[in-house]
């Protein structure tokens, strides 16, 4: 992993509180143009009675597809559940033609017990589990997790505790009934994806990204190690990126950011806020320490250590202005956390904050010359808000992930954008 610090602002003012944006850029290495990791992967499918039709047909046409694109050292199980779970195929490579008929035989049923498909997805892998493979359960779900294990924080801590067990976990939330915020949490706790997959004719092209990100998968467990000093009174993380407190170090958290795809770009966003400086010296604010395994060749596990300094200095026309890149890059995360506040707000009828909320993000967009179909997304949701629909809101809160995460999660062929 490449490492490319910006700040917004390098050089503070000596004797006054301070904050300071810093971006920290990932940048992945090239995927071997041959050899990859094989893949193990539990597709594990919602098949309650609300998938019934067009949206299950899609489906199974989608995994079947994927069981023809697979790899010969890749391995797919396939799961199934409702009120109870089914094992429709063993984690084993499958010729796709000889399991067509189990697969269109899967057929819906009751209610949506999300988290015993999961637990049996993750035994499956966990049993039979390749040191060398990528491990990960791939959720498909359109509706709110009803039967089993229900609490949002008990799903995650399943979730995340899977992860030490080198399995990771991917969430797709199919058309207008599945609870968007579970979905992000879960994928976000099992350093996986999320996805909003708007209707039957997106499946494939849903599935098709999962896995081609897991084709090229070159890091895994990638997460960074945030060690405040004395000169930082608080720090926060703009993304929705999980985390967790380091034991021994009260100040610090690591923030799991999860796999990286070949070339691909992670980015961390961070502020800083700062106690004010007495001298003029350059100031050691926290220290980020990146750690990772590579899925090239032999697996290794890597660590660097990345301090953040800034100058400080007595009089304002010292300092040269903000890095303009910097500065959009926090403005459009701050727009994504407004889009998705606004949604919350709406949801609980409190239309004038969630109104307010809505013309915020869009002025925030318009002044980083955003999409202008994006912006009229935004307003149109805040002229009419009373009357927005599922789909309108599962489109806003997947284009907030979108930004936040930095990959593609939402698949509409309506997108304005």
């Amino acid at each position: 992993m490449k490492p490319n610090l910006r700040l917004d602002h390098s050089i503070i003012l000596a004797r006054q509180d301070e904050t300071v944006h810093a971006i920290l850029e990932l940048t992945a290495p090239p995927a071997p143009a041959l050899e990859r990791p094989p893949l193990d992967i539990a597709l594990v499918i919602d098949r309650s009675g609300s998938m019934e039709g067009r949206p299950l047909d899609s489906v199974r046409k989608a995994v079947l597809e994927l069981l023809r694109v697979a790899g010969p050292n890749d391995r797919i199980a396939v799961v199934t559940f409702d009120t109870s779970v089914d094992t429709v195929l063993p984690l084993e490579h499958h010729d796709a033609s000889a399991v067509a008929a189990r697969i269109r035989a899967i057929h819906s049923g009751g209610s949506t017990n999300l988290s015993a498909g999961w637990l049996k997805g993750v035994e499956i892998l966990t049993s039979t589990k390749r040191a060398e493979a990528i491990a990960r359960v791939v959720v498909l779900t359109d509706g709110h997790a009803n039967a089993g294990v229900t609490e949002p924080d008990a799903l995650c801590t399943m979730v995340r505790g899977a992860t030490d067990h080198g399995v990771t976990t991917s969430i797709i939330g199919f058309a207008d009934g599945h609870d968007e915020n579970l979905i992000a949490a879960l994928a976000d706790a099992g350093q996986g994806n999320d996805y909003w997959c708007a209707g039957p004719d997106q499946a494939l092209n849903v599935f098709t990204a999962e896995f081609a990100g897991l084709a090229s998968v070159v890091a895994q467990n990638l997460s960074v190690e945030v060690r405040p000093t004395v000169a930082t009174a608080a720090f926060e993380c703009l993304n929705e990126f999980d985390s967790a407190s380091v034991p021994g170090n009260e100040t610090a958290r690591v923030i799991n950011i999860g796999d990286a795809y070949g070339d691909e770009v992670r980015r961390l966003a961070l502020r800083f806020a700062l106690r004010p400086v007495s001298t003029t010296d350059e100031v050691l604010i926290a220290e980020l320490v990146v750690r990772w395994a590579s899925t090239v060749g032999a697996v290794s596990l890597h660590e660097l250590t990345i301090p953040i300094t800034v100058n400080s200095v007595s009089f304002e026309t010292e300092r040269p202005g903000p890095d303009p890149d910097v500065v959009e890059h926090i403005v459009r995360l701050e727009a994504a956390d407004d889009r998705r506040r606004a949604i919350e707000a709406a949801r609980k009828n409190r239309f004038d904050e969630a109104r307010r909320l809505a013309h915020r993000a869009a002025d925030k967009l318009i002044g980083v010359g955003a999409d202008p179909d994006e912006v009229r997304e935004l307003m149109r949701f805040a002229a009419d808000i009373e009357h927005t629909d599922e789909m309108t809101i599962k489109g806003m809160r997947s284009a907030s992930r979108q930004t936040n995460k930095g990959r593609r999660s939402r698949f509409d062929p309506n997108s304005p954008f």
